[in-house]
Order: structure tokens, then C-alpha cells, then sequence
């Protein structure tokens, strides 16, 4: 159980990662930065990466069936997202 959760988390990581290289490439974390609402903070990529996380794994948890606990993986996941984007 532990090697699937470490498995859930590096895929996530990875992928998270992946979608921010898209995201900045796409030019919408510029725009993000020009169009934000005064009151939101700045860019945060190591946020940004937790908060897909969270939706990745969120998404994978109801398609897979996987215990909510599982959940917890976004924050490591969020480390591995900023690592290698």
C-alpha cells in the first residue's frame, strides 16, 4: 500500500510539474500575474503545484476508489512539482 501511494504521489508530482511548463509556456501565469485581484497573492509555484496536486490526486481518489487519507500525498507531490519545474 505504501509503494502505490509513493507511486500516486511521484506520477502526480511529475505531472503537476508537467502543467506548470505548459501553463507558463501558454503564456497564463504571465496573464495570471497581470490580471490577478489585488487582494490574491503572487506567483507561487510551489502553491500552484499544491493546489493541482490536490486536484490530481482528488480526481484519481474518486475514479480509483482509494482511501481519502491518500489526499495527504499532495504536499510531497507539491515538493516533487517545484523540483522539477
Amino acid at each position: 500500500m505504501l509503494t502505490e501511494l509513493l507511486a500516486l504521489i511521484v506520477i502526480v508530482g511529475m505531472t503537476a510539474a508537467a502543467l506548470l511548463v505548459c501553463f507558463e509556456k501558454w503564456g497564463w501565469l504571465v496573464a495570471w500575474e497581470v490580471q490577478r485581484p489585488a487582494w490574491l497573492m503572487k506567483r507561487c509555484d510551489f502553491c500552484l503545484g499544491f493546489w493541482l496536486a490536490v486536484l490530481l490526486i482528488t480526481a484519481a481518489i474518486i475514479m480509483l476508489g482509494l482511501p481519502w487519507y491518500w489526499v495527504s500525498g499532495a504536499l510531497p507531490a507539491a515538493a516533487f512539482c517545484r523540483f522539477f519545474s
